[in-house]
């Protein structure tokens, strides 16, 4: 069965046509575009056509070179402190002053150069500065969908290559599944256009890992171990939702934007550093100690903030295919709970905590239920999926503040979950 595209004055609409032979009707290719794309190996064709959506993005940096600007960037602010510190200390004292009466002469000069390139710097900032969808967030994009396509092309590639024997097969009860969910998000979902400049791939990996990842061309990888925790379609929706956002919301774009950036913003940083402080060891040190403060106080925060506005964005997507959104929240508060020794602190994540995302979908639930009730979805039923988790996570509350006796501890059934969070 081939995945069509149709396209009308009502809108967009999907088509499921079976074909027999190679030779399409040609009253059919007038109102549908056929994607030559299907099935790649053992991943499940999702969607269907591609839409060519022109923007007024200024020109933009090739990702290439970013990739090799970037360490060499560091590199040789380094070099350039510590060679400035080489040469300073070697300077006899009389030239040391005269550069300092120098400087002190021309500071107007310096300090006007430093305005030119703090504004260039500004005006550039805020030339490829873009909005999110659904979100209106403001955001720094320096790549192009295209140049983003091409780097995810290479890295499904190779992808392929690590995980190629160890694909689920099409026929697979997971495979299935996934594909199920899958089509029923997208067709829920097609007035969304940033979702046909993508070629929707689903990979389900047989290994234990508790991980999802999407790439900027829409293949989702999904992991065995991920599969094996999620209860029903309800809660498969709440993960695949979440990295479909991640996709039409550019978020792979946007974090390697916001890298750059930061890496920019550092390299004066570094320099004086190594510059200014008396000995190679301070300086290495000081290096350190900086760079693990911008990771918690610029990387680690911006990488939350992507994941808990694809949690939102995902709560909405799920919630027009008219999928029970509450298990959105159960399975985070599942997690929490079958945590064995707790999490690191959130500040020190990339992901916020299974609590934290638990209670960012409960605050959203109503409106997500009322987008749900708009779609004219069957009604939810009257058990609230929550409830169970709640009742489970104040267990698990008195539990470790000792507060059962060990004849209740024995009859609490606690699941046992990984700690990693990679999706």
């Amino acid at each position: 069965m081939i995945t069509l595209l149709a396209r009308s004055s009502a809108g967009i609409q999907f088509c499921a046509v079976h074909l027999r032979t190679k030779n399409v009707p040609s009253n059919l290719t007038s109102r549908c575009i056929v994607w030559p794309r299907l099935v790649v190996q053992d991943s499940v064709f999702l969607s269907a056509a591609k839409r060519h959506i022109h923007t007024s993005r200024p020109r933009f940096i090739n990702p290439m070179i970013v990739a090799v600007l970037r360490p060499v960037s560091k590199f040789l602010a380094v070099i350039v402190g510590r060679s400035f510190r080489k040469w300073w200390q070697a300077l006899p004292s009389n030239k040391k002053r005269l550069i300092i009466q120098h400087l002190r002469r021309n500071k107007g000069r310096y300090v006007f150069g430093s305005g030119v390139v703090g504004a260039a710097t500004y005006y550039y900032y805020q030339s490829h500065t873009t909005t999110t969808l659904f979100t209106g967030r403001h955001r720094l994009m320096l790549f192009t969908p295209e140049q983003l396509l091409t780097l995810a092309q290479v890295q499904y590639e190779t992808e392929r290559e690590m995980y190629g024997d160890l694909t689920l097969p099409h026929n697979h009860p997971y495979s299935i599944q996934v594909k199920r969910v899958g089509l029923r998000l997208l067709r829920a979902n097609k007035d969304i256009p940033q979702l046909y400049n993508k070629q929707w791939t689903i990979s389900v990996i047989d290994l234990d890992v508790i991980n999802c990842e999407v790439l900027p061309s829409g293949d989702i990888f999904m992991f065995r171990g991920m599969m094996d925790l999620m209860k029903n379609d309800d809660q498969v929706a709440t993960v695949l939702a979440h990295e479909i956002s991640h996709a039409i919301l550019e978020h792979s774009g946007e974090h390697l934007s916001y890298g750059y950036l930061r890496d920019l913003l550092i390299l004066v940083p570094l320099a004086i550093i190594w510059a200014f402080l008396p000995s190679d060891g301070i300086a290495a040190i000081t290096h350190w100690f900086t760079n693990r403060v911008v990771k918690v106080c610029m990387q680690l925060p911006h990488s939350r903030t992507l994941e808990m506005e694809a949690d939102t964005v995902g709560l909405r997507l799920a919630a027009k295919a008219c999928f029970d959104i509450r298990e959105a929240s159960a399975f985070w508060g599942a997690m929490d709970i079958g945590t064995q020794h707790g999490e690191p602190p959130s500040w020190l994540s990339t992901h916020p905590s299974n609590a934290d995302r638990q209670q960012l979908l409960d605050n959203l639930m109503d409106e997500a239920i009322a987008i749900r009730d708009s779609f004219k979805c069957p009604r939810l039923s009257q058990k609230d999926p929550r409830q169970e988790v709640k009742m489970m996570l104040a267990l698990k509350d008195k539990l470790l503040k000792g507060e059962l006796s060990p004849t209740h501890q024995k009859n609490v059934p606690v699941p046992v979950v990984s700690e990693g969070r990679g999706h």
